[in-house]
């Protein structure tokens, strides 16, 4: 399992999310860090443009933009962005 760390961004939002859906967000991130491959998640794509290298994970109306990032201890899943579908894909 990776570490799964959230960024200031990313916590932040998520305080302010209604507690369910707090919970299905997390979860699903949670989800994501145990698979060896987190691209193999069905609700997982990669990411372009600004978000080069990352990837996405849809959580129902809501997105989690993150990368994978390895490390010689444990690798880590640093959730950067967390927010509606809109919000990521504006110019």
């Amino acid at each position: 399992m990776r570490q799964v760390v959230y960024h200031r961004h990313a916590a932040r939002y998520l305080r302010r999310m209604p507690a369910d859906r707090k919970e299905q967000v997390k979860a699903a991130v949670a989800q994501v860090a145990d698979l060896d491959d987190p691209q193999s998640h069905p609700n997982v794509r990669v990411m372009g443009g600004q978000w080069n290298a990352c990837l996405r994970l849809r959580v129902g109306r809501y997105r989690a933009i993150f990368r994978v990032v390895p490390d010689e201890e444990i690798e880590r899943l640093e959730v950067l962005e967390v927010g509606p579908r809109g919000d990521f894909y504006k110019g």
